[in-house]
């Protein structure tokens, strides 16, 4: 009988993948929802945190396997992104929306 080898199994990117798709699938559909109860800045709200949660699941695959130099620059776009409005206040607030297409009045 063969013995089992070692780290047989490697994670990857296909559990990054997963967890991204449904933190966003989820997210989406919560802004659906709140778009349909006429609830605009709250469908602001859940893109914003699935922004924030993509952002820590990419940090964390960034910290224990490595990224390449684009993904890098990437994730740190990312990472701006998040905390803007905490930075600027009304002024990163509107940046927000702005970067969703300012489609949304504020």
């Amino acid at each position: 009988m063969q013995p089992p080898t070692q780290n047989s199994t490697t994670p990857g990117q296909s559990r990054l993948l997963t967890a991204s798709f449904l933190i966003v699938f989820f997210c989406l559909l919560h802004m659906a929802l709140r778009i349909a109860q006429k609830n605009e800045i709250m469908a602001v709200g859940a893109v914003w945190v699935a922004n924030a949660l993509t952002m820590v699941l990419h940090v964390i695959y960034w910290k224990r396997y490595g990224l390449s130099a684009g993904f890098k620059i990437a994730v740190v776009v990312q990472i701006v992104i998040t905390i803007l409005p905490f930075l600027f206040g009304s002024f990163g607030f509107v940046a927000v929306l702005l970067m969703l297409g300012g489609e949304i009045y504020y």
